[in-house]
């Protein structure tokens, strides 16, 4: 599995199935911030090279990210 080796570096995840789901979650959530803050220059990019509508299609897909992050968040919390 991808994330095998991440969960090994998790001691408190080794043997224990919610700390491993939590590991990931907490993995994806970090990860899907990474991009999406990599969207959000992809946007100010677009928007200097005068491609508006382009740019504010990446900046909403930017927002629906990060509210998904916060839903993600939110589970976390609520397994903890």
């Amino acid at each position: 599995m991808r994330f095998q080796v991440f969960y090994h570096h998790e001691h408190s995840a080794q043997n224990d199935p919610m700390q491993e789901t939590l590991a990931l979650m907490k993995y994806m959530v970090n990860h899907n911030a990474s991009h999406a803050r990599e969207l959000a220059e992809l946007a100010d990019k677009l928007a200097k090279l005068g491609n508006l509508d382009a740019a504010q299609q990446v900046r909403t897909a930017v927002a629906e990210f990060e509210q998904g992050n916060l839903r993600l968040t939110a589970v976390m919390e609520s397994l903890r």
